[in-house]
């Protein structure tokens, strides 16, 4: 079992752009790496970045939330789109 996370993970939707506020390393960072190659740490944000297109918005936010809940973190969300 995975050791729960204090801090909620935020998930910000910008449209195609999502921003994941959470640590660019450590285990969780090297777990969601492996689980979502395509993101990848914005040091201008501080926060991990993935686009995603249109129409797939509600498969990859499962995808996230289904992510986060097997790894005992907390999800909160912000809709900017």
């Amino acid at each position: 079992m995975n050791t729960v996370i204090s801090k909620p993970v935020t998930l910000t939707k910008m449209c195609e752009l999502h921003g994941i506020d959470m640590p660019r390393n450590g285990d969780l960072a090297e777990r969601f790496q492996k689980a979502f190659p395509t993101a990848a740490y914005d040091d201008g944000a501080g926060e991990w970045r993935m686009v995603w297109k249109k129409g797939s918005y509600a498969e990859s936010n499962a995808r996230l939330e289904t992510f986060f809940a097997e790894n005992g973190v907390d999800v909160s969300h912000v809709d900017k789109c």
